[in-house]
């Protein structure tokens, strides 16, 4: 991933800002205790990336993590200004990481020293590597977008090999509006990599009752969800007036009470909760404009062992 000659220099309107990349304390759970196969990698710490401007107040946008040139993952910085990526994917060998913040309307892009890793091999196993391309996707709410996903083996390895998606870290639901499908979504892999198509798609939020269009001779801006308001609202006042004009003296009072009452409940029908909820709602919500982590997951088993591996996708709908 190249960075072009300034990119990270802050314009006057956005704030400066300072990202770090460090390993996270090493996670409880072991590989062993959870059924997990490293196969030729370590089980090295989590990485975590911070992004704050100068007086420690957290920034919202996306991160990219690099391993020398090439993209590891992208993810969207929580309501604290962080970001999680796994490192099971990384081979014992050096890896020079470092984390680039893509900026924002009001944050200025940075990017973090390098951290030098080299995770010592816990195994032998045949295992596989997971990645996608790319690592980020913005669309439009309503929209689909399409990422690349490639399994390729490792020491050997061969088998079968599920996809599925879920959000970041410690989530296993999707954001609200947002699904993905894998075409396929099994590979096997014997001597080379394998590849499938994944689509990510967002919805539009959708009113319970849509607003019909005008029917044809209807007067401009008239609106036909309004016509129950308008005649429960209308009709007892002309009503009440037709009465008071020609003084019936054959309508007498318990008959006046009963026509006040039916006008009353005639009038509150337009207005009480139920009548709204059957013609105006409830809004279904969509995909609200963000950023989000969307993780990418490939598993395998052989019915003694198993082993999965997770990729972060940014996605940003607007």
């Amino acid at each position: 991933m190249a960075l072009a000659a300034g990119s990270l220099a802050a314009s006057a309107a956005q704030t400066a800002t300072r990202t770090t990349l460090a390993a996270e304390a090493r996670e409880t759970e072991t590989a062993e205790a959870s059924g997990a196969v490293s196969g030729g990698r370590a089980s090295v710490p989590a990485l975590v990336v911070s992004v704050a401007d100068r007086d420690g107040e957290p920034a919202a946008g996306v991160v990219t993590l690099l391993d020398g040139a090439k993209a590891m993952g992208a993810a969207a910085l929580d309501g604290e200004g962080k970001a999680r990526f796994r490192s099971d994917g990384l081979r014992p060998m050096d890896h020079a990481l470092k984390a680039v913040y893509g900026g924002s309307a009001d944050y200025a892009a940075s990017a973090s020293e390098v951290l030098m890793v080299h995770p010592e091999a816990t195994t032998e196993t045949p295992d596989f590597s997971l990645a996608i391309d790319p690592t980020s996707l913005k669309v439009a709410a309503g929209a689909a977008g399409a990422i690349g996903v490639t399994v390729a083996p490792v020491d050997g390895f061969t088998g079968f090999i599920s996809l599925s998606c879920a959000g970041p870290a410690g989530s296993t639901t999707l954001p609200v509006g947002v699904t993905c499908n894998f075409a396929p979504a099994n590979l096997q892999v014997t001597s080379g990599s394998a590849s499938a198509q994944m689509s990510i798609q967002t919805t539009l939020g959708l009113s319970r009752n849509q607003t019909p269009a005008a029917s044809p001779g209807a007067s401009p801006g008239a609106s036909p969800g309004a016509s129950p308001v308008v005649l429960a609202v209308l009709l007892p006042g002309v009503v009440l007036l037709g009465v008071a004009g020609r003084k019936r003296k054959a309508l007498g009072r318990t008959a006046l009470l009963l026509l006040i009452g039916g006008v009353a409940v005639l009038g509150a029908t337009g207005c009480n909760p139920r009548y709204r909820y059957l013609h105006h709602g409830p809004t279904f919500g969509g995909a609200a404009p963000g950023n989000y982590t969307i993780q990418v997951i490939a598993q395998t088993s052989n019915g003694v062992t198993a082993s999965e591996h997770a990729v972060n996708l940014a996605l940003t709908v607007d």
